[in-house]
């Protein structure tokens, strides 16, 4: 009997001693991790994840140099970044695409991911985000002599769309399951959405589905632009964030802060005049929900 009683208690103990171990650790853990912008400035260098098939927001252009609004946006983040350490930062790039650019962020292969991803409730599951930045909706591009003119034309329809973009696949679920497309249309993923514009050009799909800002940006990139239209309302609004590592409240903290700094000064608006304006890479004028959204961020002091 008593060398049970001695046995348990020093199972007892080793289970004791392991907990206070681990429990240990955990309390260390975060006390002893290295923070993102504490890494950024010992290395010198940001690995930031960026769109490389997304017109405007990434892009590779004509003279084979990585440009886009996202891209751009990066940069007054690098900016802000060398003024606060006072040295150049390097802004170190990443491709990323809609399958890819959440894990990257999440496993910490980036620690940043500029594109145009949407804020959802399921991503903040694994990820950050900052505050919203951009404001779209979700439309189709079909040929300019397609009878497809809204989503309920959809029915029995083939469609292309991004294997990552979790929010348009289930917008486009819900019409379904909601019947305003009956019978249902089929899905086509790609993980590219210039890869989704080649079978719609090549008529493997009969249209493609995502938002509007990246449609535009399909159309304008077009050998024969005219060949191709936009179509429907609004199925959902997109709005879109930055992706942040969670756990890293200073570096969002410090991206949040460097975009209201740059939509008060000015520079935003120009950044986005550059791609989105009347003269820009993909004409797109900015909604009244947008600008107020702008507004809105912009009235912190």
């Amino acid at each position: 009997m008593r060398r049970q009683q001695v046995r348990r208690q020093s199972v007892f103990s080793l289970l004791a001693a392991s907990l206070a171990v681990v429990v240990g650790l955990a309390l260390a853990g975060p006390a002893c991790a290295e923070g993102v912008l504490e890494k950024i400035e010992k290395t010198g260098k940001v690995n930031m994840g960026l769109r490389e098939g997304s017109v405007p927001f990434g892009y590779i252009n004509t003279k084979s140099e990585w440009v886009g609004f996202g891209i751009d946006i990066g940069q007054e983040i690098v900016d802000a970044l060398s003024a606060k350490f006072g040295k150049k930062i390097e802004m170190v790039k990443h491709p990323i695409n809609p399958k890819t650019r959440i894990p990257m962020v999440a496993n910490g292969t980036v620690d940043i991911g500029i594109g145009s991803t949407t804020i959802t409730l399921a991503r903040e599951d694994v990820v950050d985000f900052s505050l919203p930045y951009f404001l779209t909706g979700t439309l189709l591009l079909v040929p300019k002599d397609s009878p497809i003119a809204d989503f309920p034309d959809l029915a029995g329809k083939r469609v292309g769309m991004g294997s990552g973009s979790t929010a348009n696949i289930k917008g486009l679920d819900k019409a379904m399951e909601t019947g305003l497309i009956r019978p249902a249309c089929e899905k086509v993923l790609f993980e590219e959405h210039n890869k989704g514009f080649l079978a719609l050009q090549q008529g493997k799909i009969h249209a493609y589905f995502t938002d509007a800002s990246i449609l535009a940006g399909m159309k304008t990139k077009a050998e024969k632009p005219d060949d191709w239209k936009i179509v429907g309302q609004y199925l959902t609004y997109e709005p879109y964030g930055i992706i942040l590592p969670e756990g890293q409240g200073e570096w969002r903290d410090f991206v949040n802060a460097t975009l209201i700094r740059t939509i008060k000064s000015g520079r935003f608006e120009q950044t986005y005049n550059k791609w989105f304006g009347p003269e820009g890479e993909v004409p797109l004028p900015m909604s009244p929900e947008y600008k107020t959204l702008l507004q809105a961020l912009s009235y912190p002091d």
